[in-house]
Formats: structure tokens, sequence, C-alpha cells
């Protein structure tokens, strides 16, 4: 079929959403850790496609082929929806989608092939358009308000893009059906070209930059976390304490240094697996008796390190007689009638102090803890002496 100039230039848009599908695949094919951009690839691809196709039809061919171009559509907006429920962990509704695309699909081909109306042909497929897009946002909407930026960037220009394919057909009417004699050429098909290709250069965008961001946010926990136990690793908790204990506001702060006694023995009579479920169990433990603003972190080997933000040391003291207690209890970790035990020293970090002595100081009182039979919490009788 001949094409004309104005279709040339209108085929710069589909071509752009084309393009950019490309990229999708690519970056995807390159990591294969982030489904979302593979299903948003399709997304741009059905959806650049089938405007292209449907750019180069003339007005006689619009209906003859309305259910194909309409199911290209069907399927960009459906792979949409899914890379969106994919990148927020939340359901598709793929049997609804379903539903409401063979509806669609039935409405066009009676109104192309029985009794030929493009004006309904129009407001049926934006509707359902919008309706399938729109799915998974309610779920997200209701997920913990705790995401980064860009995330919620992306989730409002998506809703705002539900929002504006569902209200497209009403130009239609601002405009007159009289408008859609050169459907191609007419303003509603410029709209319709330009606004898809905006919307999807902007998703694609930040599909990429969350993806990004993602990557860097794994990376940087692998960096700051022991992946044995999870916690924070030596450099982690140092970089991190050392803001915290220069905090007014975080005072008092004590600082518990633990070690699990007679850790060799469990990895010589048992083996290095049953030692690392040890570390597991306390490190579950600990973590279970602090709260979020609290560090925790495996300092080395089977040695534990835990700064207490607005905790004095008889507070602290508590804190770590129940983890001992639990630790005690916990009769699946060893295989014989000899409990698992661990050992602490506490002390304070005073505002602005020296982060390195306390740890030495609490050190020095988990080692007197340990001679003093072990299973036992050494306090710093100065640091309680103030506090007290």
């Amino acid at each position: 079929m001949p094409i004309n100039n104005a279709q040339a230039y209108l085929l710069v848009a589909p071509s752009a959403i084309v393009m950019l599908s490309l990229a999708l695949f690519t970056v995807w094919y390159l990591k294969r850790d982030h489904r979302y951009l593979l299903l948003l690839g399709c997304s741009l691809a059905f959806t650049g496609v089938s405007l292209g196709f449907q750019t180069l039809l003339d007005r006689s061919q619009i209906a003859t082929w309305s259910t194909v171009s309409g199911l290209g559509y069907l399927l960009g907006a459906w792979f949409g929806a899914r890379a969106l429920a994919d990148k927020y962990g939340v359901p598709s509704h793929p049997r609804l989608s379903l539903a409401i695309g063979l509806t669609t699909l039935a409405i066009l081909a009676f109104f192309s092939l029985v009794e030929e109306d493009l004006l309904l042909r129009i407001h049926a497929l934006g509707i359902a358009l919008g309706l399938m897009q729109v799915l998974p946002a309610p779920a997200i909407f209701k997920l913990p308000r705790k995401r980064e930026r860009l995330e919620v960037v992306l989730y409002w220009i998506y809703v705002m893009f539900c929002i504006y394919t569902m209200l497209r057909p009403a130009i239609v009417l601002a405009m007159g059906s009289a408008e859609l004699n050169n459907f191609v050429l007419s303003k509603f098909w410029v709209v319709t070209t330009i606004g898809s290709m905006t919307f999807c250069m902007l998703f694609t965008f930040l599909f990429l930059a969350c993806a990004v961001q993602r990557t860097v946010s794994k990376l940087s926990d692998e960096r700051d976390h022991d992946p044995l136990t999870e916690l924070l690793n030596r450099r982690a908790f140092l970089e991190a304490a050392e803001s915290l204990i220069n905090d007014r506001r975080l005072q008092p702060i004590s600082l518990a240094v633990g070690d699990i006694d007679h850790f060799k023995y469990i990895n010589d009579r048992w083996g290095h697996e049953r030692g690392d479920q040890v570390l597991k169990k306390v490190s579950l433990t600990m973590r279970s008796q602090v709260r979020d603003q609290d560090l925790v972190a495996r300092y080395g080997g089977e040695e534990f390190v835990l700064l207490l933000v607005n905790t004095d040391i008889k507070r602290a003291g508590e804190i770590v007689a129940r983890i001992r207690e639990q630790v005690r209890s916990a009769n699946d970790a060893m295989q014989e009638d000899k409990p698992l035990t661990i050992s602490f020293g506490i002390t304070a970090v005073p505002l602005g102090g020296s982060l390195s002595a306390a740890i030495d100081q609490a050190d020095k009182l988990l080692y007197q803890a340990k001679g003093a039979g072990r299973d036992r919490i050494c306090t710093d009788p100065v640091a309680e002496s103030v506090t007290g």
C-alpha cells in the first residue's frame, strides 16, 4: 500500500515505541534478573506494531482490520499490566483481563463486520485498555508505603496513563465524528500516537531507572551484610555506628559484644554445617530482640556486636539477658544434653565517644564473662554507676 508524507511522519511514533521495546529486550537479555523489563518490552512491541499497522491503513481498511489491530493493543495493555504487577509483586488478574479482552474483541468484530461504527469501536477499545491496565493498581496502592521515590513516581504516572487511555475517546466527542472521516490524519489519531509515544518513553526510562536502582541496592546490600547470617558485617557496622553515636537524640547508647561459647567444639564435633546452623539461630534470636533503629552485626567468626540506641546499661542488660535465655532454650541447635550458650560484655558509648574504645572495653568484659565460667553477662561497672 502506498505511504503518503503524512503517514510517513506519523510512523515516527510507533517506530520509536518499537525501538524502545528492542532496547528493553536487550537489557533483559544481558541481565535476565528483572522479568518486568521483558514484559514491558512485549507491551511496547505489541503497542508499537499495532499503531504502525493502523497508521498504514486507509479509511476503508480500518473496519476490516479493526479486530486484528485491537488484539495487538489488548496484548500490549495486558503485558503492560503484567510488567507493573511483576515489578511490585502483586496479582495481574489474568482471568479478568481475558474476559475484558474477549468481550472487547467481540464488540470490535460486530461493529466493524456486521454494523460498522468507528466511534463506538474507539470508545470500547479505549475503556477496555484502561481497565486492563489499571487492574494491578489497587493492590499496589495497598502495599506498605516504604518504597523508593522512583517507584512511587512510576506508579502514579501509570495510573495517569490508565485514566488518559479511558478518557481519550472523549476527545472524539469534543471534535465531532466528522473529523474521523480521514482517520489516520485526524486529530484523534495524532493525539493517540504522540501520547502513546510520550508515555512509553516515560515508562521505559522509569522502569530502567528502577531496575538500575534495585541492582545498586542489591550490590550495596551484599557488600554490607554477612551472607550466612544476613546481619551487618564489621565494615558496615562501624560505618553505621559512627553516625549514630554522634546523634544526641539517640543517647543513651549501649554496646554489647557477644561470643558463642565452645563454638570450636561444635564445629569439631558435628562439622561446619552444624556450626552454620548455630550462627543462623543466634542471629535470628538477636534480631528478634532489638528494634529497627538498633544495629546488630556479625563482627567476626562466632562474635556478634549490638549497638542499642536510647538504651541505658540496665535496659541493655535486660535485652541481652533475654537473648541469652532464648539461645539456651534452642534445643534443636545442639545434639547433646549440653545447652547452647553465649557470653556478653556490655558498656556504654558516650555522645561523641570513641567507638573503637567502647568495643575494646566490651570485648574485655566479654573475656571476663568467659573467664568466670561462660554463659554469663559482664557489665561495665563504671558505665552502670553513671547511668544508674
